[in-house]
C-alpha cells in the first residue's frame, strides 16, 4: 500500500536535519569565532537571573527546528505489540488508512464492505468513536488513502466500481463535517495516492480507466483551492496503477507507479518542470519478474525515498530505496511462501524502514523492520488469529510508538495494534551567554528552546544570548539576558542595604537613594511630580503645571498672565489687554470702554441721549431716537410716523401734503371725479355711475337708485334685481308676491304681496319662513327636507282621530291620489292623472292608441281604461266576455287586469327608488346565492347608515329590510320567480288581502289541472309550499365527518340535502 503513514515524514523533516552529536552540558566557547548577522527576533523569560547559574530560561521565536541538531536513542527494550478491537462494525477495515494531529489524537478512514460505507474512527486518548461519512452506493470501494495538513484537516481518496463506470472520489474534513465530490469518472479501480502541497492543496494520483488490468495510462487531478485540474504523467496501456505520492517541501510531486506492460516499478517528478520516469525497480526481462505491486512509499529527511512493494511473479515482499535519477537499490525483505502482500510503510527518527504486511502462508498480519547493526531485516508476527492483515497501515508517532489498523476478516471487524519502536530523538542546540560559556538547550519545537542558564561569577551584568545552530552558524538573539548579585539585587551599584530601591535599577539622590529617576533630576520617579520633566520636580497646587513655570504656583485655577496685570488668563476675559480684564455682558467690548457693561447690544452712545447707536436710529441726533415707518424722518418731527409715504401736514386737515391735493387748505384734500358724473368722490354718494346718466346732487342716477325698475329703492328692495318681487315678509328667501292665479282663493286676509304674472319663486306661506320647493310651492314648512311642503305630506302610518277611526287622507288637487302618495300635488283639476297623481300626456301618434275602451283593456294599459271607461264598464265588459267562448283565449289577461284595477299602491318616490335597486340586485344575483347574499348585506350596511344620515325615513329602512330577510330564507326557485316579478317588489302594485283571496280562487276556478271535485286530489299543499324545491340557502343543518352539512327538507320528510360545509353553497338533494 501507498503512503498509508506518510504523516510520519512530516514530524520527521524539523528534526532529522544533522548527524547524531553527543554534547556536554557546558560548552568551551574560547576557540568560537562569532559570525554576527541581523538578529533573531526572540523573546527571553525570565530576562533575569542569579549570578550563581542554575535557572531555568525560555527562549521564545521561530525556525528554532532547522537550527537544531538530532540525538537519537535506542532504550534495547523488547517491546511487544498490545492488540484491540477498533470497530465491530460487519467487515470493516477491510481498506484503511491512519494518520495522527496535533493533538496527538489518532484518526482512521476505512471501507465497510459489508454496508458498502465509507466510515471515520477517532481516538480521543481514551477511546475509538466510529461513524459512518459516506455510502459506496450500492458497489464496491478500493483502496482508501489519507493524509492530514497543518490545519489538521483530514483529505481522502479511494475509488468504486460498477460494469458501467469507475470512479474516483474526494472527500475532506475540517474538523466538523465531512464533504465529497467525484474527481474524475474515468478512473481505473484499484490503489491510488494522495498528498497536500505547502498550501494545503490536495493532489491524487490514479490509472485512467479503459486498456488492461493497470489502466490506460498515469494522471493525476490536483486542486487549486477551488477547481480540479488533470495531467498526464505517462500515457500508455497497461500502466499507471498502483501509484503512492509524496510531496516534498518545495512541493516537488514523486509518484511511484506500476508499469505492467514492461513489468517495471517506475518513480516519476515534475521536479524539473516537466514529468520525468526513473526506473526502481525491474527483472532482467518482462517475464522474470513483476513488481510493483501495491505501492507504499515514504521520504526521509535526506531526500531519500523508500517503496515496499509485492513482486507477483515469485510471491515475495520487495524494499527499494534510492532517489529520482540517482542509484536505486532492491532487497527481499522476505520470501518464504506467499508473502508480502498489502505492505505499508513508517520510517522510525532514525530513518530507520518499518513494513507491515499480509502473508497468504497463514494469513498472518506479519511485521518487518531494518536492523542497521546486521544490515539485515527482522520479521515477526503482529497477529496470526483467523484470517487478518489484509487491510492494514502503520503511522509511527514522536515518540516512537507505531500504530497499525488492520482488519480481521473472520471477525468481520477492524482492529488495532500498537508497539514502541524504542527509538527515542530530541532536538538540540548550543546557546552561548555572553563571556560566561554556552551550555546545550532542548528545541521542544520550532518556536521553543528551554536552557539552564551558566555560572557567572559573582559580578552582576547583562549579556547578549547567542544560538549555534547544527552547521555551527551564530545566531545572536535581539533580547538579553541580565546576570543578578545577591548583594545588589538591582544591579544599580547601590548596595542593598543603601538602596532604597533594591529590587528596582536607579540613580536618584534627592528625595530616595538609588530609584528610578527617568529625567535624572535627582528625584525619584516616585517622588517627581514630573518624572519625565528634568526642569520640575513639584506642582504645589495641583494644576499640572510645575511650580517653576506656573505663574500662581499657589492657585490651581491659574498658571499664566500674558498681559502681567496680576489677573490669570483664565480669569482674564482679555488676558493680552492690560487695561481690561471683565467683560459683564459678553459682548466682547470690555467694562472700562462700554458705555452700556450690562447691556450685551450697546456698546456706544454717541449723540448722549442714554440710548445705545445699535438701538438708535438717530445715533448723531440726540432730539431723534426713532423712525417707526422708516421714512428718514423722526418720530419727533413727522407727522404721520407710521406712515412712509407722508411726514407733513401743512394744513393740519389729517391727510399728508403728499396726497394732499390742497396741501395749505384744511377744508379739502382732495379733487377727484371718478365715474365723471361732475360730483367730487368726496361727495359723491354712488361711485361708478354709468357714462351720461344723470345723478342728483349726491351723485346719484335713476338706475342706481331702483335697479330693477319696480319702483322700489334697492335700499328698500329685499330683490333689488327682480322686478316681480320686493318684499321677503318672513325672510325666507322667497318673495310675497304671487304669480298663480289658482292662489287668489288660498291667500289669507291680511298676507303681504300681490298678484303679479310669471312672479318667481313665490312663497305659498308668507307668514312662515319655510324651504319648500317641489311643484313651485317655495316657502313653506318642509320638516324632512325633501322638498315637498310638510300641509302636502302625511304621515305614512295609519293616523287615527280622537274616535279611534281612521282618518280620510288629504288629497289636496282632488286628482284622486292621495297628497301622500302624489307626485304632483299641484295637478289642475280634471286633468287625466297616472297612479302617480302627475298628468298623462297624450302620445302624439294616435295610430299608437287603442280605438276603443275594450282594445285599452286588453292592450294591458290601466291607465287609459280607469279614467275613460271606468271600473262599471270594465266589469261589464268582463261579465260579457265570460259568456263567450273567447274565455279560455283571454281569461289570463282579464285577471290581469282585475289585479291592475285593484292595486292601491302606497309607496312613495323615496321607497320606489330603493325597491326598484333591491329588484335590480335579485335579477343580477339570483342564479348566484353566494354573491346575492353578499350583496344584500351590503345593502342593509348602506341602508343604515343612511337611515342615520337621514337620507332615508324609518319606514323606508323597515320596508326594505323585511324584504331583504325573505330574500336570504328563499330557495333558488323561488329567487328565479322574485326576480323577474315587479309585483314583489310593489313596483306594480301591491293588492290587499281579502281582493288577494278572491283572486286566487278566481285561478284555481279557471286552472285545466286543478279540480275540486276530481277524486284524483290526494294531497293538499299551500300555492307557497308548491313552489318550495329546496331548502333555503341560509338554512342551518349537521355537519358530519365528510366535511359536508345535512339538512332534512321539508321537516319530518326523512328527504334529507346536502353541500359542503360552512358554506352559502346551494343544497343539493341525496339520492340513495
Amino acid at each position: 500500500m501507498c503512503m498509508r503513514a506518510w504523516f510520519v515524514i512530516a514530524v520527521l523533516l524539523s528534526v532529522l536535519a544533522s548527524p547524531m552529536l553527543t554534547q556536554t552540558s557546558i560548552l568551551d566557547d574560547s576557540d568560537d569565532n562569532l559570525r554576527y548577522s541581523s538578529p533573531t527576533q526572540a523573546i527571553i523569560s525570565p530576562t533575569s537571573g542569579w549570578t550563581s547559574g542554575g535557572q531555568e530560561i525560555t527562549i521564545t521565536g521561530s525556525g528554532f527546528s532547522d537550527l537544531a541538531f538530532s540525538n537519537t536513542t535506542n532504550d534495547g527494550i523488547n517491546h511487544q505489540w498490545v492488540e484491540s478491537t477498533l470497530d465491530y462494525t460487519d467487515q470493516a477495515g477491510r481498506f484503511n488508512s491512519i494518520v495522527m494531529d496535533s493533538n496527538g489524537h489518532l484518526h482512521v478512514a476505512h471501507i465497510n464492505g459489508g454496508n458498502y460505507q465509507i466510515r471515520h474512527s477517532i481516538h480521543d486518548g481514551t477511546s475509538w468513536n466510529s461513524v459512518k461519512i459516506n455510502d459506496c452506493g450500492s458497489t464496491y470501494c478500493w483502496d482508501i488513502h489519507m493524509v492530514i495538513d497543518d490545519n489538521d484537516d483530514l483529505h481522502l481518496a479511494y475509488t468504486t466500481y460498477t460494469s458501467w463506470s469507475e470512479t474516483l472520489v474526494y472527500m475532506h474534513y475540517d474538523g466538523t463535517i465531512w464533504t465529497s465530490e467525484e474527481v474524475s469518472s474515468n478512473a481505473n479501480f484499484g490503489p491510488i495516492g494522495i498528498a497536500v502541497d505547502s498550501n494545503n492543496h490536495p493532489h491524487i494520483s490514479y490509472a485512467a480507466s479503459g486498456g488492461e488490468q493497470c489502466g490506460d495510462g498515469l494522471r493525476i487531478a490536483s486542486h487549486d483551492g477551488s477547481s480540479w485540474a488533470y495531467d498526464v504523467v505517462e500515457a500508455g496501456d497497461n500502466r499507471g496503477c498502483d501509484s503512492a505520492i509524496v510531496i516534498d517541501d518545495n512541493d516537488n510531486i514523486y509518484i511511484a507507479y506500476q508499469n505492467r506492460d514492461n513489468s517495471k516499478l517506475l518513480i516519476a517528478t515534475d521536479k524539473s518542470g516537466s514529468w520525468d520516469s526513473y526506473i526502481v525497480d525491474a527483472g532482467t526481462s518482462p517475464s522474470n519478474l513483476y513488481p510493483g505491486y501495491m505501492t507504499s512509499m515514504v521520504m526521509d529527511g535526506q531526500g531519500q525515498f523508500h517503496i515496499a512493494h509485492f513482486d507477483e511473479k515469485d510471491d515475495d515482499l520487495r524494499y527499494s530505496t534510492g532517489a529520482p535519477n540517482s542509484q536505486w537499490t532492491t532487497t527481499i525483505v522476505e520470501s518464504s511462501g506467499h508473502t508480502g502482500r498489502d505492505p505499508s510503510i513508517a520510517l522510525d527518527s532514525s530513518d530507520n524502514p518499518h513494513i507491515v504486511y499480509n502473508s497468504w502462508s497463514g494469513f498472518d498480519l506479519k511485521y518487518a523492520v531494518y536492523n542497521p547493526t546486521t544490515t539485515s531485516w527482522d520479521k515477526s508476527f503482529i497477529s496470526t488469529t483467523g484470517d487478518v492483515g489484509k487491510g492494514n497501515s502503520i503511522i509511527i508517532d514522536p515518540n516512537g510508538v507505531m500504530h497499525v489498523p488492520f482488519s480481521d476478516e473472520d471477525s468481520d471487524v477492524l482492529k488495532y495494534a500498537t508497539k514502541s519502536t524504542g527509538v527515542s530523538q530530541t532536538n538540540e542546540i548550543r546557546v552561548q551567554f555572553g563571556q560566561y560559556g554556552s551550555v546545550t538547550g532542548t528545541v521542544v519545537d520550532d518556536t521553543t528552546i528551554t536552557v539552564m542558564t551558566p555560572l557567572s561569577g559573582l559580578t552582576p551584568d547583562t549579556i547578549d544570548i547567542t544560538l549555534w545552530d547544527k552547521d555551527d552558524n551564530s545566531h545572536i538573539l535581539s533580547s538579553t539576558f541580565e546576570f543578578i548579585s545577591q548583594d545588589d539585587l538591582d544591579n544599580d551599584g547601590v548596595l542593598n542595604v543603601n538602596d532604597d530601591c533594591p529590587n528596582d535599577a536607579g540613580t536618584s539622590t534627592q528625595d530616595l537613594t538609588g530609584c528610578p529617576d527617568d529625567d535624572g533630576d535627582g528625584y525619584s520617579n516616585s517622588g517627581d511630580a514630573f518624572p519625565s520633566d528634568a526642569s520640575e520636580n513639584s506642582d504645589a497646587d495641583g494644576d499640572g503645571v510645575g511650580d517653576n513655570a506656573d505663574a500662581f504656583p499657589s492657585d490651581a485655577s491659574e498658571n499664566t498672565d500674558s498681559d502681567g496685570d496680576g489677573v490669570g488668563d483664565n480669569s482674564d476675559a482679555f488676558p493680552s489687554n492690560t487695561f481690561e480684564q471683565s467683560d459683564t455682558d459678553g459682548d466682547g467690548v470690555g467694562d472700562n470702554s462700554d458705555s452700556f457693561p450690562n447691556d450685551a447690544s450697546e456698546t456706544q452712545d454717541s449723540d448722549g441721549d442714554g440710548i445705545g447707536d445699535n438701538s438708535d436710529a438717530f445715533p448723531m441726533n440726540a432730539f431723534e431716537i426713532f423712525d417707526s415707518d422708516g421714512d428718514g424722518v423722526g418720530d419727533n418731527t413727522d407727522d404721520f410716523p407710521n406712515d412712509a409715504s407722508e411726514s407733513v401736514d401743512t394744513d393740519g386737515d389729517g391727510v399728508g401734503d403728499n396726497s394732499d391735493a390742497y396741501p395749505n387748505d384744511s377744508s379739502q384734500s382732495t379733487d377727484i371725479d371718478s365715474d365723471g358724473d361732475g360730483v367730487n368722490d368726496v361727495n359723491d354718494l354712488c361711485s361708478n355711475t354709468a357714462e351720461n346718466d344723470n345723478v342728483d346732487t349726491n351723485g346719484c342716477s335713476q338706475i342706481q337708485l331702483d335697479g330693477d325698475g319696480d319702483g322700489y329703492n334697492n335700499t328698500q328692495d329685499d330683490f333689488a334685481l327682480d322686478s316681480t318681487q320686493w318684499m321677503d315678509s318672513d325672510g325666507d328667501g322667497y318673495g310675497d308676491n304671487w304669480g298663480d292665479s289658482s292662489w287668489n282663493a288660498s291667500r289669507e286676509q291680511g298676507w303681504p304681496g300681490i298678484f303679479i304674472i310669471d312672479a318667481s319663486t313665490p312663497d305659498y306661506c308668507p307668514d312662515v319662513a319655510g324651504n319648500s320647493t317641489a311643484d313651485g310651492y317655495f316657502g313653506c314648512l318642509d320638516a324632512d327636507g325633501n322638498g315637498i311642503a310638510d300641509l302636502f305630506e302625511q304621515d305614512e302610518t295609519n293616523v287615527t282621530d280622537n274616535t279611534n277611526q281612521t282618518q280620510t287622507p288629504i288629497d289636496t288637487d282632488g286628482d284622486g291620489v292621495s297628497d301622500l302618495e302624489d307626485n304632483c300635488p299641484g295637478t289642475s283639476p280634471n286633468t287625466p292623472v297616472d297612479s302617480f297623481g302627475c298628468e298623462i300626456v297624450g302620445s302624439q301618434n294616435d295610430e299608437d292608441e287603442p280605438t276603443s275602451a275594450f282594445d285599452s283593456f286588453f292592450s294591458g294599459d290601466s291607465d287609459p281604461v280607469t279614467t275613460t271607461v271606468g271600473i262599471g264598464a270594465i266589469l261589464l265588459a268582463l261579465f260579457t266576455l265570460l259568456q263567450t267562448n273567447a274565455v279560455a283565449a283571454v281569461l289570463p289577461d282579464t285577471f290581469r287586469w282585475v289585479q291592475v284595477l285593484r292595486k292601491n299602491s302606497k309607496l312613495t318616490k323615496e321607497e320606489r327608488n330603493e325597491l326598484t335597486y333591491l329588484q335590480s340586485i335579485v335579477q343580477a344575483y339570483h342564479s348566484n346565492p353566494e354573491e346575492l347574499v353578499e350583496e344584500l348585506n351590503q345593502l342593509k350596511s348602506d341602508l343604515t347608515g343612511r337611515y342615520t344620515n337621514n337620507e332615508i325615513k324609518k319606514e323606508t329602512r323597515e320596508k326594505l329590510f323585511t324584504l331583504i330577510e325573505d330574500l336570504l330564507s328563499s330557495t333558488s326557485g323561488e329567487l328565479y320567480r322574485v326576480a323577474h316579478s315587479d309585483a314583489y317588489f310593489g313596483l306594480a302594485g301591491a293588492i290587499d288581502s281579502e281582493d288577494r283571496s278572491k283572486l286566487l280562487e278566481e285561478k284555481l276556478a279557471m286552472s285545466d289541472e286543478f279540480d275540486p271535485f276530481s277524486s284524483n286530489q290526494t294531497s293538499h299543499y299551500s300555492p307557497q309550499q308548491s313552489m318550495i324545491s329546496e331548502p333555503p340557502v341560509n338554512a342551518v343543518g349537521a355537519v358530519h365527518d365528510d366535511g359536508y352539512e345535512w339538512y332534512e327538507w321539508p321537516q319530518n320528510s326523512d328527504s334529507w340535502w346536502y353541500r359542503k360545509a360552512h358554506s352559502n353553497n346551494i343544497w343539493k338533494q341525496w339520492d340513495e
